[in-house]
């Protein structure tokens, strides 16, 4: 591999990298040392690389500054589950880890995987340990490398076509994971467990065959999409592989590379940017072309300036033509033109669909992807109930539900029992889920999130509750809230995308695809929290007037000419 090269001075998180080879050094220390409640700023950077965040309860600040206490200091765990794929057996084991080791709560991510919040450190060991001893490993879930690989959670079993998405993320997936041993010392005893279930002991080492003693210079999004079912959001990743479908069968691929949606408030040299096709290849290619595209951010990313450390930043600046020359030269021969593909659409997978082996799949709808038993919505008990009585295999969306596949025509009366029991809704009209409901996002924001400046997921329900108290709920409008610039709900690709400013004030932006072909601009910056729902119902209602027929909110904003720009400053 080649060197990083660079004539600016690199970040500190470059410095901490490199004076911690293969992720270990102070991390290793610092866990291990029972006589501290949280670890340093530079193991707190390494843990990442683990799949965990070093947080706090911020509800909590304030008071425990006034009694002379250290902040609430807890981790968040995250599992790296390619494709969103998940047996029974590890689902249940999530379930009973969430109550034993963290907050009694799951959370699905926007990434396809679990979140486990409220963690003590002296209980990361366990958990960590616990779910590789069920082969799900969290290595890589976050930090400087590739993160989890995203794909539409069914695509490999609904009838009409023979090609396997899982099978890819999972191969890109092992593609990627970090070789240093670090890991495995620091969670598992220094023991591989292989999915054979044997285990083995590592030869320690800090090398990396692919990442080099830097990594990456900062996060790489993998996903593989398909246009008629856009539910990964292929254009919002660094690289991605677009699906041609040719009939029932997988002609090859389009490679997009340069999509990404963080920004920084006040800071215009920082944007979101849907990606760029680059060129088609065949699907045996899949892993070459990937790892080539992956290297050329990894050598040529910025790591003086991670605001300015993502693929987006090189495409932007050096061109689609630039990067495809220098694709060609890393695999020795240039990719064909991008192939044409029909027309993006979205599902979010709700509801029963017939599998092509005979069985059912039903998808559940979990608000914000919090799974938890709250009123009359008993979703976390719901799911283990049935997971336990027909062990169906757990796909986790990227829409922040949960589909349950492999179910027989025999068992499917049971579990639509036990998920009305529940009160779990699998469509539009069930336990009172509406249109509008059913397609808002929430990242979690306050009061764990480090970069949370305002609410989301305990605010998005007050804030739909009001709309559909204005009339406005059985209407099909995709609203995402984030409480931070950073992207994590995904709203510069949504109809309506509120982004947190400040405490209690907020950014609209209006205009996104409803498939996520188009980014939303700039509508009305630094809303009071007290004002979304009247300036939202006051868009809505304009829309409902000049609407042509079946014209969605975002292509009429658009058409409409509202909102321009990203940033307010």
């Amino acid at each position: 591999m080649t060197t990083p090269k660079t004539t600016a001075v690199p970040t500190h998180v470059e410095e901490i990298k490199l004076a911690n080879p293969g992720l270990g050094g102070v991390l290793l220390d610092e866990i291990r040392d029972p006589a501290i409640s949280h670890i340093s700023d530079d193991a707190e950077v390494l843990i990442k690389f683990h799949g965990s965040y070093q947080q706090e309860d911020r509800d909590q600040r304030q008071e425990r500054k006034r009694a002379g206490q250290e902040r609430a200091w807890q981790f968040m765990v995250r599992t790296k589950t390619p494709g969103g794929r998940l047996s029974a057996a590890q689902y249940l084991l999530a379930d009973k880890l969430a109550g034993t080791y963290a907050s009694d709560t799951l959370r699905v991510t926007v990434r396809q995987g679990i979140q486990f919040y409220g963690v003590g450190k002296a209980n990361l060991k366990p958990l960590i340990k616990a779910l590789n001893e069920h082969w799900i490993t969290t290595y890589g879930a976050c930090g400087d490398v590739a993160r989890n690989v995203v794909s539409c959670p069914v695509a490999d079993l609904l009838p009409g076509h023979d090609y396997n998405l899982q099978t890819l993320a999972q191969q890109i997936s092992d593609r990627f994971l970090p070789d240093s041993t670090a890991y495995y010392e620091l969670w598992l005893d220094g023991e591989k467990i292989l999915a054979d279930g044997r285990r083995v002991q590592v030869e320690p080492s800090r090398s990396e065959s692919f990442y080099g003693p830097t990594y990456m210079p900062r996060k790489l999004k993998i996903a593989i999409g398909l246009p008629h079912d856009n539910c990964a959001d292929l254009f919002t990743h660094d690289v991605a592989l677009e699906a041609v479908i040719d009939g029932s069968a997988l002609r090859g691929f389009n490679l997009v590379v340069g999509g990404g949606l963080g920004s920084t408030h006040g800071k215009a040299e920082t944007f979101p940017r849907l990606g760029d096709r680059v060129g088609f290849l065949p699907v045996d290619a899949a892993l070459e072309v990937i790892a080539a595209a992956s290297a050329i951010y990894r050598d040529e990313g910025d790591r003086s300036n991670r605001r300015h450390a993502r693929l987006k930043y090189i495409l932007e600046e050096r061109g689609v033509d630039w990067f495809r020359a220098a694709l060609a030269s890393r695999l020795g021969r240039e990719l064909d033109a991008p192939v044409a593909v029909g027309a993006y659409d979205v599902h979010d997978h709700l509801g029963w669909q017939q599998q092509a082996d005979g069985n059912w799949l039903v998808g559940v709808w979990v608000e914000s992807g919090r799974i938890k038993d709250a009123g009359e919505h008993w979703v976390r008990t719901g799911l283990r109930a049935i997971v336990t009585a027909v062990s169906p295999e757990v796909r986790l969306t990227a829409q922040q539900n949960v589909v349950l596949a492999g179910i027989s025509p025999a068992d499917r009366p049971l579990v639509e029992a036990l998920l009305a029991e529940h009160g779990m809704a699998t469509a539009e009209g069930e336990s009172g889920l509406r249109p509008l409901r059913r397609w808002a996002m929430a990242c979690p924001s306050m009061p764990t999130c480090g970069l949370a400046v305002a609410e989301a997921e305990r605010y998005i329900p007050e804030l739909i509750n009001a709309l559909e108290d204005l009339g406005f709920g059985d209407e099909r409008v995709w609203i995402r809230l984030s409480g931070c610039p950073n992207g994590c709900s995904r709203p510069p690709t949504a109809e309506i995308g509120i982004v947190g400013r400040s405490v209690g004030r907020y950014h609209v932006y209006v205009g996104g695809s409803f498939a996520g072909t188009r980014l939303a601009r700039l509508y009305a910056p630094d809303v009071r929290i007290a004002d979304l729902p009247d300036l939202l119902a006051d868009l809505l209602t304009r829309w409902r007037a000049e609407r042509s027929q079946g014209e969605a909110f975002g292509d009429w904003a658009t058409r409409a000419g509202i909102g321009q720009g990203w940033h307010a400053e």
